[in-house]
């Protein structure tokens, strides 16, 4: 009896020491997903660099010329201002609203472009947050736009080589949807820099004819919105498609993926959004990414 006893509490202890052993390798291996996760988003937000550097050029341009085109605006209004009352005629006048109409206009280009600064770092500042998803209300259309073209412009900065035509359908009935806008930008930096690999590797095939595109469509239906991202490069094998969305699963040589990217803009799309996102491909002409998210 005593023996009984015995082998009993060994055994239990025995199930107890195996169940804290896989209690401290499943929190080693959620860990490592961490960490894993943060070199990726680590790695997604030194990819941008390039095409942010080169996007927030531009804008920072336009308020340049248009703040020194202004400058010389006020200028000549002040030279009519500073004309005695009595010798102002008619074309003083309609000169000087001329002059008010064009700063007027310069004014709000410097305001789109500022806004359009802001909208940058606020991206990448929103990359960086370590807080968890959160959702707000976020513009789509601007959000697919602007992310589209840092990717694409990163890409141009490592191979100056390759070049794309970018399509934007998009439609104006979206507006404003709640999203995490650093989760939602990685997604579509991810689907972008995919589309412009398979691009890229088409070009370099030397088809004749080739004319290398990438389509970004949105477009409210019903209670979704539904988002398109659209290339015609080499496309994917029908075996290969049902294991892209698999962590740690990539078709681009060593160095050139780490296999996580469409593993996270899974989870983002159907974890964070609530959504579903599916792809479709004809090997050596199109592939199609297609993401629905509910309005919320």
């Amino acid at each position: 009896m005593g023996t009984e006893i015995t082998n009993q509490a060994d055994s239990r202890s025995a199930d107890d020491a195996e169940h804290t052993n896989i209690m401290d390798l499943n929190q080693e291996i959620e860990a490592y997903r961490q960490k894993i996760f943060e070199l990726n988003k680590l790695a997604d937000i030194g990819q941008l660099s390039a095409g942010i550097l080169h996007e927030i050029k531009n804008p920072v341009s336009f308020v340049n010329n248009f703040s020194r085109l202004s400058q010389g605006l006020v200028g000549e209004i002040l030279e009519i201002m500073e004309k005695p009352e009595s010798e102002r005629n008619e074309d003083d006048l309609a000169d000087q609203k001329d002059l008010l109409d064009t700063l007027s206009k310069n004014l709000l280009k410097i305001n789109e472009n500022g806004k359009r600064i802001e909208r940058i770092i606020q991206g990448m500042l929103a990359q960086t947050r370590s807080d968890g998803p959160f959702l707000e209300p976020t513009d789509l259309n601007q959000l697919l736009e602007e992310y589209t073209k840092l990717a694409y412009q990163s890409l141009r900065g490592e191979d100056k080589d390759f070049n794309v035509s970018l399509s934007f359908k998009l439609d104006p009935q979206i507006g404003e949807i709640k999203l995490s806008r650093g989760e939602f930008g990685r997604v579509i930096l991810n689907l972008v820099n995919n589309a412009c690999y398979a691009i890229n590797e088409r070009r370099k095939q030397n088809a004749a004819g080739y004319d290398p595109v990438l389509s970004v469509c949105s477009e409210k239906i019903g209670n979704e919105v539904e988002i398109k991202i659209t290339d015609n490069g080499i496309g994917i094998p029908p075996e290969i498609v049902s294991r892209l969305f698999q962590p740690f699963f990539t078709t681009k040589p060593p160095g050139k993926g780490t296999g996580l990217g469409l593993a996270l803009t899974y989870s983002s799309i159907v974890e964070t959004h609530k959504g579903k996102i599916q792809v479709t491909s004809t090997l050596g002409e199109i592939t199609e990414f297609t993401i629905l998210i509910p309005l919320l």
